[in-house]
């Protein structure tokens, strides 16, 4: 047997937004939805929404009078919960065919609508806050760290070359000396002349030996100590080194 509903006027059932179910019940299960509508509207009443929305659904699944969506839709309201406010507000307009305030409710649906469109405005706006807030407390890309050059082995190469010429210029110097000694032993003038030639070429070579290989020995070392001080980072460093008889010249960019 179908429930009586008790009506209330247009008003009153926007304002105090629960419809009394009817009194009277023929079965155990409407009797119980009557008994849970009572209490749903009293927790309505009590703003226990929560409470509410839970009898006034298990009261729709024992009997699904239609003005209990309309219930459920404002108890679901009261919680905040709009978007579920509105289905339930959208299947009671679709299966009651007799709704007096039909206008009213569906203007409250297209408001409740507004109201879910802004919140996810806002939502939006916040996460894209919170987004943007987070990214600049990372900071900016720090570059990466420069690549670590290794020591270069040139300058240890050119002092070894200079300690090589510094040896030869000593072994020469030292066979200029036996050669002029063995000029002033010679038994005639002409061996004398040729012996005394020979040790003043080697002596030159000594010499020449001797300041090449201590310009390139001192230079090596120099340039070895700059490149490690400076630790050869610089990729545009740029050093070259110009040695002469005595003399090296070290020129360059670090």
């Amino acid at each position: 047997m179908k429930l009586r509903i008790r009506a209330l006027g247009a008003a009153c059932a926007l304002a105090v937004a629960l419809v009394a179910l009817p009194a009277a019940a023929d079965d155990a299960g409407q009797k119980q939805a009557l008994e849970l509508f009572e209490q749903g509207k009293s927790a309505y009443k009590e703003g226990r929404f929560a409470d509410s929305v839970a009898l006034l659904e298990k009261a729709y699944a024992l009997y699904p009078e239609p003005v209990l969506l309309y219930n459920l839709a404002r108890s679901q309201e009261g919680l905040g919960q709009f978007s579920l406010a509105i289905e339930a507000y959208e299947k009671y307009l679709a299966s009651e065919k007799d709704v007096p305030d039909r206008g009213a409710i569906e203007q409250k649906v297209a408001n409740l609508k507004r109201t879910v469109e802004e919140q996810a405005k806002l939502a939006k706006e916040r996460d894209d806050a919170l987004r943007a807030d987070k990214d600049g407390a990372k900071g900016p890309d720090q570059p990466p760290p420069p690549e670590e050059q290794s020591i270069s082995p040139w300058p240890w190469v050119l002092a070894g070359l200079g300690v090589g010429g510094v040896v030869a210029g000593a072994v020469t110097g030292s066979m200029a000396v036996s050669r002029n000694d063995d000029a002033e032993s010679a038994p005639s003038q002409k061996e004398t002349a040729q012996l005394r030639g020979e040790a003043e070429d080697l002596a030159l070579v000594s010499s020449v030996a001797f300041g090449v290989g201590g310009a390139l020995a001192a230079g090596g070392i120099i340039w070895g100590i700059v490149d490690v001080t400076m630790g050869s980072s610089d990729a545009d460093a740029k050093v070259s080194v110009r040695a002469a008889p005595g003399s090296v010249w070290i020129s360059g960019r670090f």
